[in-house]
């Protein structure tokens, strides 16, 4: 596949709506070419090279360009992403063999986490604490894929995600996409009409709390047809609908959108010290194995709902039963995903694994479930650029085969 037909295909990726080349400013157009034409540099050099790109100055970003000022999505067709999105340049770029890409996903403290390593994320507060020059996360993560914006070299050496109980997460999720106050015509003005509608749909028409779609939803109607509002609750809490982006954009979601054969760390956002630590432990070689202690002040505590009542927040047994049955395969996921964490032990897997039981005992336990994975396809190639037997190398624009972790 050419470079232009890569690019064409990864505009939903990176954006999550349709963006053309046509549509971009001049100076994005021409940098979106030159961009285009750095696709060999190797990494860790910097983009001055004007017998390589041209003039820096009519590039979307001007300075030193290096490596972290590149998107691997803009480098394909120059789009400009949020701010936030991009990390503040240093003149430090880690070596090919230690770069990390955060895995955020939703409602798992992943903002918290990205102040921490260094990006402006939404409502980050980032401490002054000395021992921040000392760790090397912040400085080895470079890129970030969060719910439909993929922006990570292929070939990154490690993927580092950031997962949550899947019932909290669940329960968070379904509550965050509620607008502040009820406020339904607000949201509609503020992120328009296609971003209230998909919420309209589950919220407005069916179900108000996370209490209610588990009872009027997901409990079984024997000989019963499925009312509409039902077939929503079911396909909302397993990914397969979209009725916003936390649940959407799942566990299922990104670990089948990271590369085949990736390398995985975790940071459970039970247990967020320990597994930053043992993260530093695996990329520093064995040392940094206490970069943070208990006292610690480098994670921030940011994002937080504080305006769904906490009794919203909140399911009875009789619901969370008919939950954890419903996540069943996400469950089974973000197991796997445990387990194939290179910076976590046998014991620390089992420690996640008991945590929940306590909340979902049944799929805690179990290795299937009685509904099949969901086929994902469709999404990967709206949101990804692709179908999950294939991935995009970020150099050469090639679509190449093989990516499956199940």
């Amino acid at each position: 596949m050419s470079m232009k037909t890569a690019s064409t295909v990864l505009i939903a990726a990176c954006v999550g709506v349709a963006t053309s080349y046509l549509s971009l400013s001049s100076s994005h157009q021409a940098g979106a070419k030159m961009l285009m034409s750095a696709q060999q540099l190797t990494r860790g050099n910097a983009i001055d090279d004007t017998s390589i790109v041209g003039d820096v100055s009519a590039l979307p970003y001007h300075g030193n360009m290096t490596l972290a000022s590149i998107s691997p999505c803009e480098q394909h067709f120059g789009y400009e992403m949020s701010a936030f999105r991009w990390k503040p340049l240093s003149d430090y770029y880690p070596p090919k063999e230690k770069e990390i890409c955060l895995v955020h996903v939703g409602k798992s403290a992943g903002y918290a986490i990205a102040c921490a390593l260094g990006w402006d994320s939404p409502g980050c507060k980032r401490n002054n604490d000395t021992r921040y020059d000392d760790l090397l996360l912040p400085k080895y993560t470079t890129k970030w894929f969060h719910a439909g914006l993929y922006d990570c070299f292929e070939d990154s050496a490690y993927y580092m995600f950031i997962v949550r109980n899947p019932l909290d997460r669940a329960i968070s999720a379904f509550n965050y996409e509620k607008p502040l106050d009820n406020d339904w015509e607000r949201m509609k003005r503020k992120h328009g009409k296609e971003y209230y509608h998909y919420r309209k749909e589950l919220y407005l028409d069916c179900f108000d709390t996370i209490e209610q779609l588990a009872q009027d939803g997901l409990a079984k109607q024997n000989g019963k047809d499925r009312t509409l509002c039902e077939h929503r609750a079911e396909t909302a809490i397993d990914g397969s609908g979209r009725f916003g982006n936390q649940l959407f954009f799942n566990f299922q979601w990104h670990l089948e959108a990271v590369p085949k054969g990736a390398r995985i760390m975790t940071i459970r956002t039970e247990h967020l010290v320990e597994d930053w630590n043992s993260a530093e432990y695996i990329v520093g070689d064995g040392k940094n194995k206490e970069a943070l202690g208990k006292n610690q002040t480098v994670i921030p505590h940011t994002n937080v709902n504080t305006y769904t009542a906490e009794k919203n927040k909140e399911v009875s047994d009789e619901s969370s039963v008919l939950l954890c049955e419903r996540l069943c395969n996400e469950i089974q996921v973000y197991k796997h995903i445990l387990k194939v964490s290179i910076n976590l032990s046998e014991d620390q897997v089992q420690q996640s694994i008991d945590e929940l039981a306590v909340s979902c005992p049944i799929e805690a336990e179990s290795t299937s479930c009685n509904t099949p994975l969901p086929d994902i396809t469709d999404k990967l190639f709206a949101k990804r650029g692709y179908d999950e037997g294939a991935r995009l190398d970020s150099f050469t624009g090639e679509i190449v085969v093989g990516r499956s972790h199940m």
